[in-house]
């Protein structure tokens, strides 16, 4: 017998306010979903549908702390309708030059194309601070650096250093879907020195990346300080403009030497004293 049923892809529903609706799309979108259906339930509620992998538990927790009043759902979508986004994704420019391009699309003229396949779970490095830790990291580390990608996703930064400034990199992220779509972006780009690493925190870094959300940032911020050499690069991003204030805080053993906002989201380059 044989099973023609069609494959789902497992979704995520989670429900809240109107008034709250709009920040709890934010966290979503900066832990790398590759799309946000809203449906509004009423005038006191609204769902947002999202992929967050086969198995969205932790990434489910991970929002329930900073949202405790969300109420959740998992559900089924025949990936036929699921798949519709891919219709209407577009290559995203870093630079003047680099841009980052769904692997189903072709690559715009002229640029230095950084092909990118979320698979289910990650996003396509659209998202203003992807854009902005890429776009200060572009500028400010040098060639054949070291560098540790933590909170990689799909892994868009690291390989994209490797890419345009040679650089190896060693990445991470708790979502373990993350060490398949690393391996599919690194062979899809030819690149051959990424990888994965569980325990980036015993290790040494000419220069860190840290596209996660600003509690994160401040808890893991004696780590990333220690992991860096001395005048070393820590890119940090996924703050709020108003949260950079609170997280710099927690980094008094680096002085700034750049950042950059757009759409309400700030990244800034610090260097090790």
């Amino acid at each position: 017998m044989i099973d023609d049923q069609e494959p789902e892809w497992v979704m995520v529903d989670f429900t809240t306010s109107p008034e709250q609706s709009e920040l709890l799309a934010d966290v979503l979108w900066t832990m790398g979903v590759v799309a946000i259906e809203e449906r509004e339930i009423d005038a006191t509620l609204v769902t947002l549908r999202t992929s967050m992998g086969e198995d969205p538990t932790t990434a489910i927790n991970a929002v329930l702390i900073a949202f405790p009043d969300v109420t959740t759902n998992i559900v089924g979508v025949p990936r036929s309708v699921a798949d519709t986004w891919r219709e209407h994704a577009i290559a995203t420019w870093v630079n003047d030059s680099v841009a980052l391009v769904p692997a189903w699309v072709p690559a715009p003229s002229n640029s230095r194309p950084i092909f990118i396949e979320p698979l289910d779970t990650f996003g396509l490095g659209n998202h203003p601070t992807t854009v902005l830790a890429l776009r200060l990291a572009l500028v400010h580390i040098p060639s054949q650096s070291h560098v540790i990608d933590v909170g990689c996703g799909s892994g868009v930064l690291a390989i994209a250093l490797s890419c345009v400034k040679n650089c190896s990199g060693s990445v991470y992220d708790i979502a373990e879907s993350a060490r398949g779509a690393v391996a599919a972006n690194a062979e899809l780009n030819g690149v051959t020195n990424v990888s994965w690493t569980d325990g980036w925190q015993a290790m040494h870094t000419d220069a860190l990346l840290a596209n996660i959300l600003a509690p994160v940032l401040k808890a893991e911020a004696s780590s990333i300080q220690t992991t860096v050499n001395d005048g070393g690069l820590i890119v940090l991003s996924g703050m709020r403009t108003e949260q950079v204030g609170e997280v710099l805080s927690y980094y008094s053993h680096c002085r700034e030497i750049d950042r950059e906002m757009l759409d309400g989201w700030t990244a800034v380059v610090l260097q090790k004293n």
